[in-house]
């Protein structure tokens, strides 16, 4: 069971990037690159706009029956697959590639946040429906970011796993892990569920599936793998447009341009925005001009023009789409109403909203995910006896350090008094230095930073000679730190979700977020 120690706003945190702050705070400067508020009330004309999307319903519920079959799962899921059909459902959507045992805690966090948010739908707006959707980005080819994973402190790697998009891997050489799995603080349920499904799975994708819908089956949530045929069909004539007239970078040059004027773009459009999937490789497409042939990085082969539309005509699942489509496809396929996602992932989708205008698809509302850091009841102990609040947390470890041992000091051996006397007495020298020759006040202030450097120097002695002295407390300001910022990056970054794992624990994490009011959870696991 969890607790909630604290609640923080994200934009207290300083953990979030100017443009998302911005967007959070609906700053007018930004309007052009969204096109609703951020609000709940805005879902009521994303509605009536989505609904005159032509998404084929038919043909997301027989890909989602075909991707379900063999997968036992809830009356739940099997109803929002249904409903799915009617014009009154809509979806709101996380995405993620398939990582190692659904990789770290924010991917449980973002899928939480869609469960969350299709409920709160479902009050606000009783006539419709409102489904969870997990999009599977199948076809992520970065081996190196989605083969480990953490697990109480402890890294697991998939050895030898292969090469190219990652939800065709497969799932053979895991079976290692699952050993490591047995010897770690994770429940013999979650051992015996992973172990099933490398019964049943043969690639990754699909085991990332399994694994998903076994987690978040009683919340109704579907898992769509976006590596398919069908899919892929619907998607082509993008496909082909981008391709052939490299439609997305000239779309999405000024939007760009105007956004760099006053942030950091994420994601800049290719001149082809599309991969070719091969046996054992995810290579980009590029145009050779010379040769007047499309050709596929790395592997020796080219196309001309009307062979690569007939290429996607007869083989659509052969095309996959880099950082800038894929939203769009996500968008084509769904009758999405909401994107929930990180800092940086909304930092790339608000660059795409004239893509989505060009193709004529909807573009839904953008929601920023949660964030929760789990507490062992120790390390919550170890926090009041030091007195640091959990916004401290936020901090560089050093300087969480230095303004304990700073205010542990007793008054009578602080410094500061020290630092005010000599600044008086040089601002004193300085008007006299002045009144003399102008000349001399320079060196006046010189002087002055000289002597503040000095005081500065033995500050930094005596707090070094404390931090000794305190070693006991210093070393518990490092540990508790430590839990926040494994590594030095977020827990929810690093720390998967099988050591704090209940058959609670789903349930909890969607009843407390909220994903209008986006806050920094510090909770208590039990």
């Amino acid at each position: 069971m969890i607790t909630q120690l604290a609640e923080v706003d994200c934009l207290k945190t300083g953990l979030l990037p100017q443009l998302i702050q911005d967007y959070l705070l609906q700053k007018p400067e930004l309007s052009r690159f969204y096109k609703y508020p951020f609000i709940l009330e805005a879902f009521g004309q994303a509605i009536a706009d989505k609904t005159k999307d032509a998404t084929d319903r038919e043909l997301l519920v027989n890909v989602l029956k075909k991707q379900y079959a063999g997968i036992v799962t809830t009356e739940a899921v099997w109803n929002n697959i249904e409903s799915l059909l009617s014009a009154k459902t809509f979806t709101v959507t996380a995405s993620h590639q398939p990582s190692l045992f659904l990789g770290p805690l924010f991917n449980i966090y973002k899928i939480a946040g869609a469960i969350a948010l299709s409920k709160q739908l479902k009050q606000a707006y009783p006539d419709y429906h409102f489904v969870p959707v997990f999009w599977l980005g199948s076809e992520d080819h970065d081996i190196e970011e989605l083969n480990h994973t953490w697990i109480n402190g402890q890294k697991l790697e998939w050895e030898n796993a292969g090469t190219g998009a990652v939800g065709r891997l497969n799932t053979e050489t895991l079976a290692p892990l699952v050993e490591q799995l047995k010897g770690l603080p994770v429940s013999a349920d979650l051992v015996s569920i992973i172990e099933t499904g490398l019964k049943q799975c043969n690639t990754f994708g699909k085991l990332t599936q399994y694994l998903t819908n076994e987690i978040f089956k009683e919340q109704g949530l579907l898992v769509l793998d976006q590596d398919d045929v069908q899919l892929k069909q619907r998607f082509a004539p993008v496909m082909e447009d981008e391709i052939l007239h490299a439609t997305g970078v000239s779309v999405l040059k000024d939007n760009i341009s105007q956004l760099e004027q006053n942030y950091k773009a994420q994601a800049h459009p290719r001149e082809i925005n599309f991969f070719y999937l091969g046996e054992g490789y995810r290579e980009r497409i590029v145009y050779n001009g010379e040769a007047e042939k499309f050709e596929v990085l790395n592997t020796g082969l080219s196309f001309t023009a009307n062979e690569i539309q007939q290429a996607i005509k007869d083989n659509p699942a052969q095309f996959s789409p880099n950082v800038i489509f894929r939203p769009l496809y996500q968008e084509m396929i769904l009758p999405n109403l909401a994107f929930i996602g990180g800092a940086g992932e909304l930092s790339y989708w608000l660059e795409l909203k004239p893509l989505f205008e060009h193709y004529k698809i909807n573009y839904p509302i953008q929601v920023l995910r949660g964030s929760v850091c789990i507490l062992l009841g120790s390390t919550v102990k170890k926090l009041e006896k030091l007195g640091l609040g959990y916004t401290d947390l936020f901090n560089d470890v050093e300087q969480v350090i230095t303004r304990y041992i700073k205010g542990s000091l007793p008054a009578e051996v602080q410094l500061n008094g020290e630092k005010t006397a000599i600044e008086k007495v040089f601002d004193a020298l300085a008007e006299k230095a002045a009144a003399a020759d102008a000349t001399l006040a320079q060196n006046v202030a010189a002087e002055k930073r000289k002597a503040i450097s000095s005081i500065e120097n033995i500050e930094g002695k005596m707090l070094k000679a404390e931090k000794r002295k305190q070693e006991t407390a210093v070393n518990q300001i490092r540990a508790v730190h430590a839990v926040t910022f494994p590594e030095g990056n977020l827990q929810e970054r690093t720390e998967n979700f099988m050591a704090y794992y209940t058959p609670e624990f789903i349930s909890e994490i969607v009843a407390l977020l909220n994903p209008f009011t986006p806050s920094f959870h510090f909770v208590q696991n039990a």
